[in-house]
């Protein structure tokens, strides 16, 4: 597995909460050109910093095997001024602390910058960091072994059980309404945040957000039929593609407009257009989303669904929506599959089944939003700036489809062909029933993660507008909904 450049920014932001400094980075030895690098976040991008030793006090701290201490960075002759001149970041007080192996060998080091009180690194922070050095050893030692990851499973699986259980002791009235992945998130976000975890437990909680999400995807693929699409006919088929389209033009458009990143507009697009939590989650890997995006996305997804299960209903009973427009117009503009139910079912049992057709019409659709999504964000470079002329098309399709959305297509066409069914009848064992709590189990699993891996100081920075954008969206595709229902019933 070795040790992900994600990981080592996780380490060091771990790291730093326990020195209680403003940054914590590690830089590893690169034998082959003996180098250090380090992998740093600039622009949700994760990027690569090398230097040479002895440049730099971290490169003069590896050097000579040293611990370095610096009071006044522009004071000394080793100190780099080059990220300061680039970020407009001002560094003041240094510790470096070389990082050594199991077997005592030198093979990076720790550098942290700025005490959080503005005083200077003294003995007692030097004992401190050795701590931490330990702890970093440790982790790297074992990260690429699979036992590395019990600690952080089985604190996300902890985590999900309890948030589930949470939202099953809420009154029956509500629970379509609010699903378990607000509790959830929010848990593992309250934990990460008000707690300063163990090292241990990060590759584990890495493993969540990544893999694991991964294979829940997959095995999402199960719950859906893709001979359900033409079932609903044309009129209504077209009418869910055309919201597609405007949601993505809507948050995309505004998001531009209000400064908000492209990825997160994406992911908000996906979450309103398809199906909530199920898309985000299958989007945000292949447009490489931070984690802290991911988890604002599903959380305010989660929030326009709650809004749509309280409002629909009374707007449709004022303005006397029939039974089939009502499901028709749930069945298309409310995010989750739990919410679109819940609000079809509060109007008429009519309107209930209109609303679960045209959802599960809306699920299928998943799988090509995905590869769409993948092939225009292939045709962006890391300005942002669109050039597809200069990238080949098989280079585009191989990014925008990667193996885990083939593995969703191939367990979606076994379902289409009746193999689960055919498996159930076979075994006698309710196949379809077992992928299902399978599935919900390792997606709760994942999102733990996702909560146990956001910072509330990044999130923070997201700010009002994304909120914005979503409300926005939400709004323009519920009323393009009732509007073009109006046209074709």
């Amino acid at each position: 597995m070795g040790t992900p450049k994600e990981l080592l920014t996780r380490i060091m932001v771990t790291a730093s909460r326990k020195v209680k400094c403003d940054k914590g980075t590690l830089f590893l030895h690169d034998e082959k050109t003996g180098e250090l690098w380090t992998a740093v976040l600039q622009s949700d991008e994760i990027a690569e910093i090398r230097l040479a030793p002895p440049e730099g006090l971290a490169g003069y701290s590896f050097w000579h095997k040293k611990i370095v201490k610096v009071d006044d960075a522009y004071a000394s002759p080793y100190f780099s001024s080059k990220t300061d001149e680039k970020t407009g970041y001002k560094t003041r007080t240094v510790l470096c602390m070389p990082v050594p192996d199991k077997s005592g060998k030198v093979i990076g080091v720790a550098q942290f910058i700025n005490k959080s009180d503005g005083t200077s690194f003294d003995d007692e922070d030097i004992a401190h960091v050795k701590v931490v050095v330990k702890e970093i050893t440790d982790v790297l030692d074992k990260s690429d072994t699979w036992s590395a990851l019990i600690p952080g499973l089985a604190l996300a699986g902890a985590i999900a059980l309890v948030g589930w259980t949470a939202q099953q002791a809420i009154p029956a009235t509500l629970k379509g309404a609010v699903s378990p992945v607000i509790f959830i998130i929010l848990l593992g976000v309250a934990i990460s945040n008000l707690l300063i975890l163990p090292m241990l437990y990060l590759p584990g909680i890495r493993f969540t957000m990544r893999q694991l999400l991964r294979i829940s995807i997959v095995l999402m693929g199960a719950r859906l039929a893709l001979d359900e699409v033409a079932r609903v006919g044309v009129q209504s088929l077209m009418l869910i593609v055309a919201l597609i389209l405007l949601a993505f033009v809507a948050a995309v458009s505004l998001g531009r407009f209000l400064g908000v990143h492209r990825k997160l507009s994406i992911m908000i697009a996906v979450g309103t257009a398809v199906c909530g939590g199920s898309a985000i989650a299958a989007v945000a890997p292949v447009i490489k989303a931070r984690d802290e995006d991911f988890s604002f996305a599903m959380s305010v997804n989660t929030l326009m669904g709650m809004i749509a299960v309280l409002s629909f209903p009374l707007i449709g009973h004022y303005f006397g929506f029939s039974d089939a427009v009502f499901g028709m117009w749930a069945g298309t503009a409310v995010n989750d599959t739990a919410q679109v139910l819940a609000t079809g079912y509060a109007y008429s049992t009519e309107s209930g089944d209109t609303a679960t057709i045209i959802k599960l019409v809306r699920n299928a659709m998943m799988l090509f939003v995905v590869v769409g999504v993948g092939l225009y964000y292939a045709n962006w470079d890391k300005e942002g700036k669109a050039d597809a002329k200069d990238i080949p098309f098989k280079k585009r399709l191989k990014e925008a489809v990667p193996g885990f959305v083939l593995g969703f297509l191939f367990m979606a066409l076994l379902n289409s062909v009746g193999f689960f069914s055919w498996l159930t009848q076979l075994s006698g064992v309710n196949v379809h029933g077992g992928l299902a709590n399978l599935t919900n189990i390792l997606i709760f699993t994942s999102l733990a993660g996702i909560g146990l891996g956001t910072s509330l100081v990044n999130l923070r920075q997201v700010g009002i507008n994304p909120v914005l954008v979503a409300l926005f969206t939400f709004i323009v595709t519920a009323g393009a909904s009732v509007l073009l229902i109006g046209l074709i019933l």
